[in-house]
């Protein structure tokens, strides 16, 4: 990809940082209308690691921080499930193909959700695991992680095929 003017990219930053800091912590302020914008938190930051990597990493860190000042909890889910998705499914995209990015975006959901159930102990991972035996948690995890990358990925490589036709990045190139 071409070099982004530098003034464009942090202003492009600031303005997806804010969306996805609105819609990741939409569930604290919005309990039943926010767990259903909490997953658009990954557009953002998957826009950002579209156009620039670097830009991707930045939004992520950025919301991470804001969202740890809002919410603990939603911080937490941020850095290990929707904002890590964002970041690999923005990243390979365009980069390594279609197939690359779902097995590898499924892959970290999976392994995130997972460390979301064991290390952070967010309150509805933690019943389940107390249900099922662990390796039936990892099948389910996957399975899971699949489907909704594919959903992800198709939407999003659609989305992103639209803004570049109708060129909305132009200007942020020089």
């Amino acid at each position: 990809m071409k070099k982004i003017n530098l003034v464009y990219q942090i202003g492009l930053g600031g303005i997806l940082t804010s969306i996805t800091v609105i819609l990741q912590s939409a569930p604290v302020f919005l309990p039943i209308i926010g767990l259903i914008l909490s997953p658009f938190s990954t557009l953002p930051v998957a826009l950002a690691a579209l156009i620039n990597v670097y830009l991707g990493l930045g939004v992520f860190t950025s919301s991470l921080f804001i969202l740890l000042i809002v919410s603990i909890q939603e911080g937490a889910i941020f850095l290990f499930a929707t904002g890590i998705l964002g970041i690999v499914l923005g990243s390979l995209l365009f980069r390594k193909g279609i197939l690359i990015t779902i097995l590898a975006s499924s892959l970290t959901l999976s392994i995130g959700m997972i460390l979301l159930t064991l290390i952070v102990a967010i309150p509805g991972f933690v019943y389940m695991v107390t249900c099922f035996a662990f390796i039936f948690i990892i099948i389910i995890y996957l399975m899971f992680s699949l489907a909704y990358v594919s959903i992800w990925t198709i939407c999003f490589r659609r989305l992103a095929n639209y803004l570049f036709k109708i060129n909305i990045f132009g200007k942020f190139y020089n």
